[in-house]
């Protein structure tokens, strides 16, 4: 739940399918050379060749097929160079011989390596070059098989009471590994399905599609009696007092993050700063209420004292703490350039 003064929206985020082409193999033909088989400089380019991702079996499959001219004098061989033929990923295409048609071997995936540029060669029965070699361009075209994944697990945002209509609440983004440029896979539209509470109106918010941007459509909110509604999630409080000379610690960058998974990293929620009185300042977007979890803030000391003409010992401090069911979760901080003091605040 994305928890905005007690009310809270679910944002969604879809991405449209597209087919796919039907990749048709053609015949590619080398240019002429010059009598007694001399290199020349090729004046063509030889178009890039198609080739969907997850492809199923039977394999090899043909892609398309590589002719010399010289074929009708001498004997041609066909080989081809580069990276998915000879250098990693090895053998991922290959060509026949004698016949010169150029062959996929497994399937690929577009997500890993998109684009395979080879080089082709025609000798002749002696291993003379009859032709110069030939560059190659495999494009992997993208299937929809990722999912849209939001940049961060919760988005925070906050809008005064009485605000008018249209005013920005929080802008949340949503990024896909399919292809966005040549289709549109991996092009990201969000939508809102739901509000708790649906108070005062069921559609108090309305979503960009294409930024993610949510702002307000309805006048009328008042914490007060939103707050009413559902189970109050803690609040968080910080305070940060410098013990060389007893005041609070002005200008602290402090960054929160939440534990989602043991196995995964901590995911990044919002950074803020403190004020003149050592607290948070509430012009940053800092979440006013915590669900249940294992939290993380990072205060910045190094920096901090590095502003005050000191080289700290720490170039920050971790303080990892839980949220059960407190109204109120208070961390106080007590730093010098060489320690620091925390405990859990009332």
């Amino acid at each position: 739940m994305r928890t905005l003064f007690g009310t809270s929206l679910l944002v969604v985020f879809l991405a449209p399918q597209v087919s796919l082409c039907l990749l048709r193999a053609e015949a590619l033909s080398l240019p002429e050379s010059s009598p007694g088989l001399r290199r020349h400089k090729r004046d063509w380019a030889v178009p890039p060749v198609w080739c969907p991702e997850n492809e199923r079996g039977p394999f090899p499959k043909k892609l398309l097929q590589i002719k010399s001219n010289k074929d009708k004098e001498t004997q041609v061989f066909y080989s081809i160079t580069g990276p998915g033929a000879d250098a990693p990923p090895v053998g991922t295409f290959s060509v026949e011989r004698a016949t010169g048609w150029l062959e996929v071997t497994h399937p690929l995936d577009r997500e890993s390596i998109d684009k395979y540029v080879l080089l082709a060669h025609a000798v002749s029965a002696n291993g003379e070059a009859v032709e110069e070699p030939m560059e190659v361009i495999v494009k992997v075209s993208d299937q929809n098989d990722n999912r849209p994944q939001f940049t961060q697990s919760v988005f925070y945002g906050s809008v005064p009471e009485e605000a008018t209509p249209g005013t920005n609440v929080v802008q949340v983004t949503a990024t896909d590994a399919d292809d966005a440029v040549d289709s549109y896979n991996g092009i990201v539209s969000y939508s809102i399905i739901s509000q708790s509470p649906p108070a005062p109106d069921p559609q108090m918010f309305t979503i960009n599609n294409d930024t993610g941007m949510i702002s307000l459509i309805r006048p009328g909110l008042d914490r007060e009696t939103a707050g009413q509604e559902g189970p109050p999630h803690p609040v968080l409080t910080v305070h940060a007092l410098d013990v060389l000379t007893g005041l609070p610690a002005r200008g602290l960058a402090v960054h929160l993050f939440r534990l989602e998974d043991p196995h995964q990293p901590w995911t990044h929620i919002s950074k803020s700063a403190t004020d003149a009185s050592g607290r948070l300042d509430k012009s940053h977007m800092m979440p006013r209420g915590l669900e249940p979890g294992t939290y993380k803030l990072r205060f910045e000391t190094g920096a901090y004292w590095q502003q005050q003409g000191y080289t700290s010992f720490h170039p920050y401090v971790d303080v990892v703490f839980s949220v059960t069911g407190e109204q109120k979760v208070h961390i106080p901080l007590l730093l010098s350039p060489y320690s620091y003091t925390t405990y859990r605040g009332n």
